[in-house]
């Protein structure tokens, strides 16, 4: 029998390979030329570790109704000249490259320094399991373990262009046992001055312990509807909307502390 252990709007099983289950979400629907409804489709970069699993790949994907597989790239670099260029919706990206090691890294990593409005799924073996970490770090939105069923894939896309996360519990649970060491978190603007007011920065790490607002309203002597007042500001501030892309957000500003110490 298989528990249900829930983060925020994700819905993982227990099981170290499963992916949240998620439904597509509905996508806008567009006029096309005879005047009939043409749904809008997931524009799709696709980047695997050598040019016929990357063909391979883009041919699965592009049985798949919704989506748009606008570019089958061969390295990183034409990856990473692909979602610059194309600015598709989401980049499917394996952790190892043509041209290297933990390449898939580097333009995931390099994309999110350009601002570029794709978001980014890292594809990785199970044997990749301890670099879950690194991923998210990079700015990946999803990591996806070739383990799983391919026919998921598809769902994992539109799951990360909807603005959610995707990964399996375990992963999750690898990223709250890495916040632990982060803490406290100092969220800062490009001129030094602090997002966050100490009480939100108290409120941050208990998060991360996974309490509800109960429970930190209890550890904090504080009513439930002011914690709530306190997390609605914390979201706006940082420009997230869930438990999880807060931890998510605080891993990945402590690896850009580290970076610049």
């Amino acid at each position: 029998m298989k528990s249900r252990a829930t983060t925020a709007s994700i819905d993982c099983e227990e099981n170290e390979h499963s992916l949240p289950s998620l439904a597509p979400p509905a996508q806008p629907e567009t006029t096309g030329p005879g005047g009939g409804r043409q749904e809008h489709k997931i524009t799709v970069v696709i980047s695997d570790a050598s040019q016929m699993s990357s063909e391979l790949l883009a041919r699965a994907l592009g049985r798949v109704k919704t989506l748009n597989i606008v570019k089958s790239a061969v390295s990183s670099d034409e990856a990473l000249d692909a979602i610059v260029q194309l600015e598709p919706d989401v980049a499917v990206v394996s952790a190892h490259q043509v041209d290297g090691l933990c390449k898939g890294f580097e333009i995931v990593r390099q994309a999110r320094q350009l601002f570029m409005k794709t978001r980014c799924v890292l594809l990785m073996d199970d044997s990749d399991h301890q670099l879950v970490i690194d991923a998210f770090r990079a700015g990946a939105r999803g990591v996806f373990k070739r383990s799983a069923s391919m026919s998921l894939l598809g769902r994992c896309i539109s799951a990360v262009h909807s603005g959610q996360i995707w990964a399996s519990s375990a992963d999750l649970q690898q990223v709250f046992g890495e916040l632990e060491k982060t803490m406290p978190l100092r969220c800062v603007n490009a001129h030094g001055q602090a997002l966050l007011t100490n009480r939100e920065q108290e409120i941050v790490p208990l998060v991360a312990e996974g309490l509800t607002n109960k429970e930190i309203s209890s550890r904090l002597r504080l009513s439930e509807h002011t914690i709530k007042n306190h997390l609605f500001r914390i979201y706006e501030k940082l420009g997230i909307s869930t438990r999880v892309e807060l931890i998510l957000y605080a891993i990945s500003e402590h690896e850009e502390s580290s970076r610049s110490a």
